[in-house]
């Protein structure tokens, strides 16, 4: 491990071993750099001038010291790594098995062949990336007629296109002003019945096929794609040139939605504040990155939830 470390707190107590059961060696300031070269569950071990301990991992920000070379995506080997789990891996579905319980299952089931290989090389616990895309879409990636898996966001439609078209994004869109992820409805005709469309997969695509017609480029970037549910606008952060690119790569293989994941996890170097919240264990820090801090306690108890279930239920 080459990672050097920043104190994000005021005041970060510097122990000998990784509990809070003994006395702290000494204290470190915001802004503090420190070595690292170890972790034990949610602690690292640092070295800070010459001193050798542990900090708890919620407090300290990860700087990459190596530099970025390849996105996830890019690697051959991991475009062809089966998706499925090896037989002694799959999970077992007992008929007692709760409903989340079997979404759990049956996601690692399908998907947990690529998952493991990808947790591993990125340093995390396989159970909390399946736990962010049981979450993000009870792990489906593609609806039964075999359109993939979207979510349109008008308030996104409204900064890629509307902004320049206001009269024409006025009189087919429309959401809540104040909570901008709520209240989003849509309307064909400029004089017909507004209606809610989330939580319904061809309700959402009518309303994406619509926006397309008005700029195709603004509403791809406007909608959150796949398994993963990752915005278009950040294509370039999972390693594509275009969001065309993004799209017909998430359309066609289910492998890129994984990828996507694991690309926007560890962000443009080997490392990052989601992939280390995840690393930690800190899922409502990690939520409020990849869903943002309106609903992160929300979203951080529920994928919480689904790691603890995987965990439980698992042959890992």
């Amino acid at each position: 491990m080459s990672q050097t470390g920043k104190v994000t707190a005021s005041v970060l107590n510097f122990r000998p071993e990784p509990s809070t059961r003994r006395p702290p060696l000494g204290q470190l300031k915001r802004g503090d750099l420190v070595k690292i070269i170890g972790k034990e569950g949610n602690w690292y071990k640092i070295q800070s001038g010459d001193r050798t301990g542990y900090v708890f991992g919620n407090f300290l920000e990860i700087q990459d010291d190596q530099p970025f070379h390849q996105f996830l995506l890019e690697q051959q080997a991991l475009q062809t790594h089966p998706l499925e789990p090896s037989s002694s891996e799959t999970i077992t579905i007992e008929t007692d098995f709760s409903r989340n319980e079997k979404q759990v299952a049956r996601t690692w089931n399908r998907f947990g062949g690529l998952i493991g290989k990808l947790s591993d090389v990125v340093d995390i616990d396989p159970g909390a990336a399946l736990a962010v895309l049981v979450v993000e879409s009870s792990g489906r990636g593609f609806s039964q007629d075999g359109r993939m898996v979207i979510r349109f966001e008008n308030h996104k439609f409204l900064k890629y296109y509307g902004k320049k078209h206001p009269d024409t994004f006025k009189s087919h869109f429309k959401y809540n002003q104040d909570k901008r992820w709520l209240g989003h409805q849509f309307r064909k005709s400029p004089t017909g019945r507004w209606k809610k469309f989330h939580g319904n997969q061809s309700r959402e695509w009518e309303v994406f096929d619509f926006a397309q017609g008005l700029n195709a480029s603004a509403a791809r970037r406007s909608i959150s794609m796949g398994l993963p549910q990752i915005m278009g606008f950040n294509y370039a952060a999972i390693g594509y040139d275009s969001v065309s690119e993004m799209f017909d790569n998430f359309s066609n293989d289910i492998r890129f939605h994984i990828l996507g994941l694991f690309d926007f996890i560890r962000g443009a170097g080997n490392t990052s504040r989601m992939l280390q919240a995840l690393q930690t264990g800190n899922f409502e820090q990690f939520a409020s990155r990849y869903n943002g801090p309106g609903q992160a306690a929300k979203y951080g108890d529920w994928i919480d939830a689904r790691f603890e279930t995987f965990n439980q239920i698992s042959n890992l």
